[in-house]
């Protein structure tokens, strides 16, 4: 009788100890603050050399809410072709990395623009590097030229 009560409470600590390895799973919210067209989108292990397969895409201004094992990952967004010039076009890209330990609201947007919320808890900007337009020159009849120098 006491072999027996020993081997159910050992069998009893084995199951709990293997149901609290398992892995946890966290929200994560996708944001596409972009004027284009986010086309792919990749959560895998930080340090893999495997991407596995994109989580989705996202219109401008769409969300789209997955679920990702928690630990450290790295997010890799690729954005839709865009027109540089007239005879070049570029395909953005976005990283980051980040401790996966809570829900988290990933707001995807580019290095010219500042959405709101982004300092809300919970929120991480994930950057597209944009090159701004440059500031047209100024014309001497606009009167916002620079006062000669003396």
């Amino acid at each position: 009788m006491v072999i027996r009560t020993v081997a159910i409470v050992v069998v009893l600590a084995v199951v709990i100890g293997l149901a609290g390895c398992g892995a946890s799973y966290q929200q994560v919210q996708l944001v596409n603050k972009t004027t284009r067209p986010i086309t792919e989108v990749y959560i895998f292990p930080t340090g893999s050399a495997q991407h596995g397969s994109s989580r989705g895409a996202l219109a401008p201004d769409a969300t789209l809410t997955i679920k990702v094992k928690s630990g450290n990952v790295d997010v890799l967004a690729i954005s839709a072709k865009v027109r540089v010039d007239a005879t070049q076009t570029e395909t953005r890209t976005a990283t980051q990395t980040l401790e996966l330990k809570k829900p988290v609201s990933l707001v995807f947007h580019d290095s010219t623009q500042t959405p709101p919320g982004l300092d809300q808890p919970g929120t991480i900007g994930v950057v597209f590097q944009v090159t701004p337009e440059p500031e047209p020159p100024l014309s001497p009849e606009s009167g916002d030229a620079p006062a000669p120098a003396l």
